[in-house]
């Protein structure tokens, strides 16, 4: 018999093997009898911190266990000081682990890896007392210290090898690095003590920093390898937030990092510092060559080629997938964990040039990403305005939450005298894709477009075409912008003209990056209009499903994207194959979990449980829209008409009589009660007539008795009301009537009126 372990996975899943005869897991190893990881919260909102970006406070280890943990010996290949012989200590030269001092076999040259500074020697520069070494990294010893003038701790940094020849140069770089950085991400530089030779040259140097502590997140990822420590999804993706900050902050000073990875960043207290500077090189220089880890290097980096921002964007994708591969994210719904993946994967592109373009581009993303887990885990956060979309005026899908207007009634055919009408189904509301291409929200010029100025004025105007500047460089932007424009025209030859706007945009020379997404999204637009224009539906819809869907791989933390891709996928079916990509329903509900007052998303959703015919679920979504949503009238009002509505699907499409009574109540209220759903007489009218057709249906679908199954069907004539059948219709022909006095056309008068006569009361007089 199989016995299941009964521990779960680092990420939150229960694992999967099997207990073996050995009383341990044949996948995570661990003891059947053992407590394993520690347990996890059973409410998803419980998961990780309570606050956006916060980070559990954690105190560094006490002096003592730092330094009875230090690495002795050093863990790396030891090499000749001598810059010219530069062999490393490793076979054919050495048959065994060489020792940590003595000469070179290659060239005689004299090297010491073992710690200079030790615990009891004279104080350094007469302030700062050596406890002793308690790291060391790929370039210098790192010893704990304290100082006696301000009777605190330090960190003392030093070198590895103190007879190396490029020591001098490589201290005095990290010490020109450190003293022009000050950030708070960044471990602070206090002091800088000199060393000499015999002869009195400047050999190399000691940098006295603060003490940050010893919790490197590769420390982190060993805490919670050992169950002391629950790493989660938020907590990486915040690690990542704050270490981009710091590298911005370094580019914007024309630095780059070029070694970032778990064992360089420490979790201090609640926020992280990046440590060891001695990689830190100005931008384009190669003397020192750039110091570089290969597993988190980019694929363009041989080790002598000038560090790039694409390179150190690189190194953070990789280390945040390092650290992810420890954390709790299994229990994140819907598409929260994939939109993190998407960062990452475009962080790593092999092709430099399809990495982000800064640290800051990065940093937004994941910052939506964040978001978008937590309100997927049932947090509320503040919304954040979008830096790349401006939001759309026009609400897509609000034909549910409006009132029906006369053609409403007025396209009915005309019913006979016994023939009692049936009530139309409500209508969803779902966009066409024309309207979709219309109303999404539109992109921001790029910032480095020749004409991006004129789109900041007070003098823009959406609505008006723009011409091309007659001397100097084209606008890609003015092309998007006319291509748009054509958008809200009708016909071929608009649709033609905007895709010429469109290859126009496309041939102007400029950065690719930034742009490749604009043009992305643009093409869907095309796309989704030529789905009504053009013969080829389905094909279309796929194109525009393609284009939105590379936008959703540049910007994963937007919810634009996910918005275009939602409103594509809900216009070609829920019967698309997994392998299509997300479900309409999985878009919309990042859209809505991350932003409730977003009624376009929330009307979305309960479109999709209407198509299912699960009518509570449609009201849900809706009540969740918070009164202060601009759009707060149209859910209310859409929540309203499907509550007492006849559903086109779904095995009960007519609602209880007493759900169409309440509805018909509200319309208007007692006094002392809720504001009714509507102001004025007329849209009340409007909505109480539609409610009076589906409670008359509801009444007669309630009658199941033989009477309507039986003679009277065979006698020609109608059977009996059935009880409350009469009032329903009186109630009916008095809307029909007050619809009819409102309208001037002869004509909509007489239909009105001959829809009032096909439901009232039949008499025998």
């Amino acid at each position: 018999m199989r016995i299941r372990c009964p521990h779960r996975r680092f990420t939150g899943a229960r694992c999967d093997g099997a207990v073996q005869p050995t009383g341990h897991c044949d996948t995570c190893g661990r003891d059947e009898a053992a407590p394993g990881l520690p347990p996890l919260p059973t409410a998803p909102e419980e998961y990780g911190p309570a606050g956006l970006l916060e980070l559990p406070l954690l105190e560094p280890g006490s002096p003592a266990d730092r330094l009875g943990a230090a690495d002795q010996p050093v863990r790396i290949v030891m090499t000749c000081s001598a810059k010219a012989c530069g062999a490393a200590f490793v076979p054919p030269y050495t048959a065994a682990p060489p020792p940590d001092r003595g000469n070179c076999p290659c060239c005689g040259a004299q090297y010491s890896y073992r710690p200079e500074l030790t615990r009891g020697g004279p104080l350094l520069q007469d302030q700062y007392e050596i406890r002793g070494p308690i790291a060391h990294g790929g370039q210098g010893w790192v010893y704990l210290a304290e100082d006696t003038h301000l009777e605190d701790l330090v960190a003392v940094k030093g070198l590895l090898n103190r007879y190396a020849e490029r020591g001098a140069a490589q201290a005095g770089e990290e010490r020109r690095s450190l003293v022009a950085i000050r950030h708070e991400r960044i471990v602070q530089i206090r002091d800088f003590v000199s060393t000499r030779n015999d002869d009195g040259t400047v050999s190399g140097g000691y940098i006295v920093m603060e003490d940050v502590g010893d919790r490197t997140l590769s420390a982190v990822v060993e805490s919670t390898r050992q169950g002391d420590f629950v790493l989660d999804i938020e907590h990486v993706i915040t690690y990542g937030c704050q270490i981009l900050e710091a590298l911005a902050h370094l580019h914007g000073m024309d630095f780059l990092y070029g070694d970032m990875k778990p064992s360089n960043v420490i979790h201090h207290r609640d926020g992280i510092k990046v440590i060891d500077l001695g990689g830190v090189r100005k931008a384009g220089a190669t003397d020192p060559p750039p110091v570089i880890t290969p597993w988190f290097a980019a694929p363009e980096m041989d080790g002598s080629t000038p560090l790039t921002v694409a390179h150190d964007l690189h190194t953070v994708g990789i280390t945040l997938a390092e650290l992810a591969a420890w954390a709790v994210g299994d229990d994140v719904p819907g598409l929260g964990i994939s939109s993190f993946r998407l960062v990452v994967e475009r962080a790593t592109e092999r092709d430099p040039e399809r990495r982000f373009d800064s640290a800051d581009d990065m940093s937004g993303q994941l910052r939506g990403v964040l978001r978008e887990i937590r309100a997927l885990r049932g947090k509320r956060d503040q919304p954040e305005p979008s830096a790349y979309f401006t939001p759309s005026t026009e609400l897509l899908g609000a034909r549910l939450g409006s009132v029906p207007d006369y053609a409403h009634w007025l396209c009915r055919p005309p019913y006979g005298r016994r023939q009692t009408p049936e009530s139309p189904a409500l209508d969803s509301g779902l966009p066409t894709p024309t309207e979709i291409a219309r109303r999404l929200p539109v992109p921001r010029p790029y910032p480095g477009d020749p004409q991006a100025a004129r789109f900041g004025v007070s003098s823009y105007d959406p609505g008006q075409p723009l011409n091309q500047p007659a001397h100097g460089e084209q606008s890609v932007e003015i092309c998007l912008h006319n291509a748009r424009l054509l958008l809200g025209h009708e016909g071929d030859e608009a649709l033609a003209a905007a895709r010429e706007q469109l290859a126009a945009a496309a041939a102007i020379p400029g950065p690719g990056p930034v742009r490749e997404w604009r043009l992305s999204w643009h093409r869907g637009l095309l796309a989704l209009r030529g789905a009504d224009v053009l013969d080829d539906r389905e094909p279309m819809l796929e194109q525009a499903l393609e284009q939105f869907s590379a936008v959703h791989r540049a910007l994963p933390g937007e919810y634009a994207a996910k918005l275009a891709l939602a409103y594509s996928a809900e216009q070609l079916g829920e019967d698309r194959p997994a392998a299509a990509g997300p479900s309409a329903y999985e878009l919309f509900r990042a859209v809505h979990a991350r932003n409730p007052s977003h009624v376009g998303a929330a009307l979305g959703l309960a479109r999709l449980a209407l198509a299912r015919g699960d009518r509570a679920a449609a009201i849900e979504v809706l009540d969740l829209v918070p009164d202060e949503s601009r759009d707060h009238t149209v859910a209310r009002i859409a929540a309203f008409r499907i509550r007492a509505a006849r559903l086109a699907a779904g095995e009960r499409p007519l609602p209880e009589e007493a759900e169409i009574d309440a509805c018909l109540a509200a319309l208007a209220p007692e006094r002392g009660a809720p504001a009714a759903v509507v102001a004025g007489d007329e849209p009340a009218w409007l909505l109480r007539t539609e409610l009076y057709e589906w409670k008359l249906d509801a009444v007669r679908a309630a009658d199941n008795g033989p009477r309507r199954r039986g003679g009277w069907l065979r006698t020609g004539l109608p059977p009996p009301p059935v009880p409350g059948e009469r009032d329903v219709r009186v109630r009916l022909e008095q809307c029909y009537r007050w619809l009819a006095r409102r309208r001037q056309a002869p004509a909509e008068y007489e239909r009105l009126i001959d829809l009032s006569h096909a439901v009232r009361p039949q008499t025998r007089f």
